[in-house]
């Protein structure tokens, strides 16, 4: 990966930012490459070049786009252990900093609030469990927008295209 200025990449759970500046500063008393990203409501990050080319990668691809496509649109197995159990795994699928992982943590949700409005179940989801999906689905959404060249509605509604089921 280059990291160059201008370079879209994306940073763990924080999403896509934008390569701003590759300089050098003294970093821990020594002199060294660092790469500034500028994401999302104002946060900056400055990572020691090492460092961010271990926790930076690419904005997807094609092929990664078409991977998250067949994962919105399949139907899963869904969990039914207790919620706590469930959140660990989907906060390591969330961190994982992988396109389709985002891409199943929102197939779940979807499907999770399908199966309760087919069961007269007018109740949301908790507000914790709401909130990964919501997150996951915002940091896919940002992704495919940078990725597609679209603006934030279009992917979404790309999003939620590949998410409706016939009826």
């Amino acid at each position: 990966m280059r990291l160059a200025v201008g370079d879209a990449v994306v940073y763990g759970n924080h999403g896509v930012g934008r390569v701003t500046a590759r300089e050098e500063r003294l970093v821990q008393g020594e002199q060294s490459d660092v790469v500034v990203i500028a994401l999302e409501d104002g946060l900056t990050v400055t990572l020691p070049l090492s460092q961010a080319l271990e926790q930076l990668r690419p904005v997807a691809a094609e092929e990664d786009l078409l991977r998250i496509e067949e994962t919105l649109r399949v139907d899963r197995e869904l969990s039914t252990g207790p919620w706590l159990s469930r959140r660990n795994e989907l906060q390591s699928k969330l961190t994982a900093s992988d396109p389709v992982q985002l891409a199943e943590i929102v197939a779940e949700g979807a499907q999770r609030e399908q199966l309760r409005l087919a069961a007269g179940n007018k109740q949301p989801l908790s507000p914790g469990e709401r909130a990964v999906f919501v997150k996951a689905r915002k940091l896919l959404a940002n992704e495919i927008a940078v990725a597609r060249d679209l603006d934030q509605s279009a992917a979404d509604a790309w999003i939620e295209e590949q998410l409706t089921r016939p009826d």
